[in-house]
Protein backbone atom coordinates (compact mmCIF):
# COMPACT_ATOMS: atom_id res chain seq x y z
CA UNK A 1 0.00 0.00 0.00
CA UNK A 2 1.48 3.09 -0.73
CA UNK A 3 0.56 6.15 1.13
CA UNK A 4 1.05 9.75 0.40
CA UNK A 5 0.18 12.91 2.62
CA UNK A 6 1.74 16.26 2.95
CA UNK A 7 4.77 16.26 0.71
CA UNK A 8 5.79 13.03 1.65
CA UNK A 9 5.32 9.62 0.02
CA UNK A 10 6.44 6.10 1.25
CA UNK A 11 5.18 2.65 1.12
CA UNK A 12 3.93 0.60 4.13
CA UNK A 13 5.34 -3.03 4.69
CA UNK A 14 2.55 -6.00 4.11
CA UNK A 15 0.76 -6.17 7.34
CA UNK A 16 0.60 -2.50 7.91
CA UNK A 17 -2.54 0.10 7.42
CA UNK A 18 -2.78 3.60 6.88
CA UNK A 19 -5.00 5.60 9.27
CA UNK A 20 -4.23 8.88 8.52
CA UNK A 21 -5.20 11.54 11.32
CA UNK A 22 -4.56 15.55 9.75
CA UNK A 23 -5.26 18.06 11.60
CA UNK A 24 -5.85 21.76 9.91
CA UNK A 25 -5.70 25.06 12.13
CA UNK A 26 -6.87 28.40 11.81
CA UNK A 27 -6.27 31.43 13.67
CA UNK A 28 -6.76 30.93 17.58
CA UNK A 29 -9.93 33.44 18.48
CA UNK A 30 -10.65 35.22 21.41
CA UNK A 31 -11.49 32.37 23.53
CA UNK A 32 -8.07 30.91 23.08
CA UNK A 33 -9.62 27.89 21.20
CA UNK A 34 -7.99 27.88 17.40
CA UNK A 35 -11.00 26.75 14.95
CA UNK A 36 -9.52 23.65 13.27
CA UNK A 37 -10.44 20.90 11.01
CA UNK A 38 -9.28 17.52 11.66
CA UNK A 39 -9.09 14.92 8.97
CA UNK A 40 -9.36 11.21 9.47
CA UNK A 41 -9.41 7.78 7.16
CA UNK A 42 -10.31 4.44 7.87
CA UNK A 43 -11.44 1.40 6.03
CA UNK A 44 -15.31 0.83 5.89
CA UNK A 45 -16.14 -2.50 6.37
CA UNK A 46 -17.65 -4.00 3.40
CA UNK A 47 -20.81 -4.99 5.76
CA UNK A 48 -20.64 -1.58 7.19
CA UNK A 49 -23.11 0.99 5.34
CA UNK A 50 -21.64 5.00 5.68
CA UNK A 51 -24.90 5.49 7.56
CA UNK A 52 -24.35 2.46 9.89
CA UNK A 53 -20.38 4.01 10.66
CA UNK A 54 -21.99 7.51 11.12
CA UNK A 55 -24.25 6.24 13.79
CA UNK A 56 -21.50 4.63 14.99
CA UNK A 57 -19.20 7.54 15.34
CA UNK A 58 -22.39 9.78 16.95
CA UNK A 59 -22.95 7.20 20.08
CA UNK A 60 -19.01 7.04 20.45
CA UNK A 61 -18.98 10.70 21.01
CA UNK A 62 -22.36 10.64 22.94
CA UNK A 63 -20.89 7.86 25.62
CA UNK A 64 -17.42 10.19 25.14
CA UNK A 65 -18.96 13.39 25.51
CA UNK A 66 -22.10 14.19 28.20
CA UNK A 67 -24.50 16.43 26.80
CA UNK A 68 -23.51 16.62 23.04
CA UNK A 69 -26.95 18.45 21.40
CA UNK A 70 -26.84 17.24 17.67
CA UNK A 71 -28.18 20.61 15.84
CA UNK A 72 -28.62 19.16 12.35
CA UNK A 73 -27.60 16.02 10.55
CA UNK A 74 -28.34 14.49 6.88
CA UNK A 75 -27.20 12.42 4.04
CA UNK A 76 -25.21 14.93 1.01
CA UNK A 77 -23.17 14.23 -1.20
CA UNK A 78 -19.56 15.91 -1.61
CA UNK A 79 -18.93 15.55 -6.04
CA UNK A 80 -20.38 12.71 -6.45
CA UNK A 81 -19.19 10.87 -3.76
CA UNK A 82 -21.65 9.68 -0.79
CA UNK A 83 -21.66 11.44 2.03
CA UNK A 84 -23.45 12.31 5.18
CA UNK A 85 -23.29 15.85 7.75
CA UNK A 86 -23.69 16.52 11.23
CA UNK A 87 -23.98 19.89 13.35
CA UNK A 88 -23.04 19.23 16.82
CA UNK A 89 -22.22 21.07 19.83
CA UNK A 90 -20.66 19.98 23.25
CA UNK A 91 -18.94 21.96 26.34
CA UNK A 92 -15.65 21.01 27.15
CA UNK A 93 -13.20 22.05 29.72
CA UNK A 94 -15.09 25.47 30.09
CA UNK A 95 -15.47 26.03 26.24
CA UNK A 96 -18.47 25.30 23.98
CA UNK A 97 -17.57 23.84 21.02
CA UNK A 98 -19.10 23.14 17.67
CA UNK A 99 -18.11 21.34 15.10
CA UNK A 100 -19.35 20.28 11.28
CA UNK A 101 -18.99 16.67 10.43
CA UNK A 102 -18.85 15.70 7.18
CA UNK A 103 -18.41 11.56 6.35
CA UNK A 104 -17.19 10.96 2.73
CA UNK A 105 -17.26 7.22 1.75
CA UNK A 106 -15.54 5.93 -1.63
CA UNK A 107 -12.80 3.56 -2.75
CA UNK A 108 -13.40 1.17 0.49
CA UNK A 109 -12.61 3.87 3.01
CA UNK A 110 -14.14 6.51 5.57
CA UNK A 111 -12.70 10.10 6.16
CA UNK A 112 -14.64 11.88 8.36
CA UNK A 113 -13.71 15.57 8.34
CA UNK A 114 -14.40 17.36 11.69
CA UNK A 115 -14.40 21.49 11.51
CA UNK A 116 -14.61 22.84 15.32
CA UNK A 117 -14.38 26.30 16.63
CA UNK A 118 -15.39 27.97 19.62
CA UNK A 119 -19.39 28.79 19.30
CA UNK A 120 -19.17 32.24 19.00
CA UNK A 121 -16.57 31.80 16.71
CA UNK A 122 -18.17 29.19 14.82
CA UNK A 123 -19.73 31.09 11.85
CA UNK A 124 -16.53 33.58 11.15
CA UNK A 125 -14.96 30.43 10.11
CA UNK A 126 -17.12 28.37 8.26
CA UNK A 127 -16.14 29.64 4.75
CA UNK A 128 -13.20 28.06 5.33
CA UNK A 129 -14.66 25.05 6.64
CA UNK A 130 -17.15 25.10 3.96
CA UNK A 131 -13.71 25.25 1.46
CA UNK A 132 -12.11 22.10 2.99
CA UNK A 133 -14.60 19.97 3.28
CA UNK A 134 -15.80 20.91 -0.47
CA UNK A 135 -12.41 20.98 -2.00
CA UNK A 136 -12.26 17.09 -0.36
CA UNK A 137 -11.15 14.94 -3.34
CA UNK A 138 -10.47 10.88 -2.96
CA UNK A 139 -7.94 9.32 -5.68
CA UNK A 140 -5.32 6.27 -5.67
CA UNK A 141 -1.90 6.54 -4.50
CA UNK A 142 -1.19 4.00 -6.16
CA UNK A 143 -1.69 5.90 -9.53
CA UNK A 144 0.43 8.70 -8.87
CA UNK A 145 3.51 8.71 -10.13
CA UNK A 146 6.70 10.40 -8.57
Amino acid sequence: MRMIANGFLTDLPSGWSDRSMITLVGSTGESGFAANVVVIREVLPKSTTLKDYVMQQKKAMQDEIAGVEILDERPISIGNLPAYQRLQRFSLEGQTIQQAQTFIAGNGLVFAITCSANVEEFDANIEAFRHITTSFKLFSPEDVKI
